[in-house]
């Protein structure tokens, strides 16, 4: 009698209580998984926070690594890296709609409010206690997206390759939005209009845009006072080696 009464219930959770259950586990997983870390938060836990018996985990997720995953990596499925990795690397697009794109790939996110502010916490707690998904992270998105940006960079310039330069302006382009992202807690302290607007991403990738599009001017001008630097000192040398030349040949120096 006492197994044929869990059979049923294991269904119910399993399949009658569907995509709720599933996303309640998700919910909580994602909240305690970023409070306590993965090693400190058991599966017990998690399905008790969200209602279901704990069976559902393995139901859904398979097991506790596999809920861990999917708290890490879901709520970001929908944007698609590749996509904006394309439109980064398309040779026609203007610089100021591909850095668009850029922003609005980093900070759409963002639109989903509490929650997502949650899987920024389980980011960065995987960052202090590595389990190894933040280093595939860097592998699969971050660094396909740097070198995307950085293309995309050195195109605009004419350049024929990266430099150190171009490395520290595609890194200051990467950390315009961090602060916003990383630091939440403290901009709503400061100034929470930022958040809270009704067109808070957009106006946030539309100015983000903006600042970045201006550091890759400025640093076109830098390049191009560097050559011109460069030429001037390079004349100068020349007609300095010209005179002392006509001078032990005991030429007249040539006019200038």
């Amino acid at each position: 009698m006492v197994h044929s009464a869990a059979r049923p219930e294991k269904t119910r959770l399993g399949r009658g209580d569907g995509p709720a259950a599933r996303q309640r586990l998700l919910g909580e997983a994602v909240r305690l998984f970023a409070q306590q870390g993965f090693a400190r938060t058991s599966t017990r836990t998690i399905a008790q926070a969200a209602g279901v018996n704990i069976s559902a985990i393995s139901y859904y997720f398979g097991d506790k690594e596999g809920l861990y995953r999917s708290a890490f990596y879901e709520p970001f499925a929908a944007h698609d890296v590749e996509g904006a990795i394309a439109a980064l690397q398309g040779p026609d697009v203007p610089l100021h709609e591909a850095l668009q794109t850029y922003f609005n790939y980093i900070l759409a996110p963002f639109g989903q409010g509490v929650q997502m502010q949650q899987c920024m916490r389980l980011h960065m707690r995987e960052m202090l206690e590595p389990t190894g998904l933040w280093q595939k992270e860097i592998e699969d998105r971050i660094v396909p997206l740097h070198h995307a940006l950085q293309a995309l960079v050195v195109r605009h310039l004419g350049l024929a390759c990266p430099d150190d330069g171009i490395q520290r302006l595609v890194f200051a382009i990467m950390g315009i939005p961090v602060y916003l992202i990383m630091a939440q807690d403290l901009v709503q302290a400061l100034s929470p209009n930022l958040l809270h607007r009704s067109d808070a991403i957009a106006a946030a990738v539309d100015a983000f845009s903006h600042y970045a599009q201006t550091l890759v001017e400025r640093e076109r001008e830098m390049r191009q006072q560097v050559c011109r630097d460069d030429a001037l000192s390079h004349g100068a040398r020349y007609r300095g080696q010209r005179r002392l030349q006509q001078k032990a040949s005991g030429q007249p120096p040539a006019s200038t």
